[in-house]
């Protein structure tokens, strides 16, 4: 299954569990994904905000332009009306995510023949921080934490080209997805 196939499901069983989603207590939600033939990732904000900025790469004919817009407005409008939930879920999310981030960067800083490998991957944890902290009004506890953690990671890096998928550079500009311009030295 191509990568927009997997983001148009999860988008699309995503935002029809959105409002249970951002009534529980669940950070990493289960989609029910019938017929879809394939399990889906545990659903957040933060996969979700990901996977429709992908779908807008892919989003290459009118018809999944205005696919997209549809899924963008239902998502605005939950947003909207579930504000203080919405914001809630961004802002544990933004916690989690950084601890992962946080983590891999320190085992990249005591082992970095074992850990420079998985830079292309893990550097989605940062991505999502990124896509995070702009739904959030004020910035989470840990966001000065994460200047930091940029500059080490700058002491370390190498610029060069987009690292993911090469269709996804649009939706990742290199303002402020600079991290994903580049890689880690070893």
């Amino acid at each position: 299954m191509s990568s927009r196939e997997t983001d148009l499901q999860f988008v699309k069983a995503g935002v029809e569990d959105l409002p249970d989603y951002l009534l529980s207590k669940e950070l990493f939600w289960p989609l029910s994904a019938p017929g879809f033939g394939y399990s889906l990732p545990r659903f957040t904000i933060g996969g979700l905000l990901a996977a429709l900025r992908r779908l807008g790469a892919y989003a290459d004919t009118p018809a999944k332009q205005a696919e997209l817009r549809d899924f963008e407005q239902r998502v605005d409008r939950f947003r909207t009306s579930r504000r203080v939930a919405w914001e809630a879920k961004a802002a544990h999310e933004f916690r989690a995510r950084f601890t992962l981030w946080q983590n891999y960067l320190s085992d990249l800083r005591h082992d970095p023949g074992n850990h420079a490998d998985a830079y292309a991957h893990e550097v989605s944890w940062r991505a999502l921080l990124e896509l995070l902290s702009a739904e959030l009004p004020v910035p989470p506890p840990e966001s000065s934490a994460l200047v930091g953690l940029d500059a080490a990671l700058k002491s370390r890096w190498q610029p060069g080209g987009f690292i993911w998928e090469p269709e996804l550079k649009t939706a990742f500009p290199e303002a402020p997805f600079w991290y994903l311009y580049g890689n880690v030295r070893k």
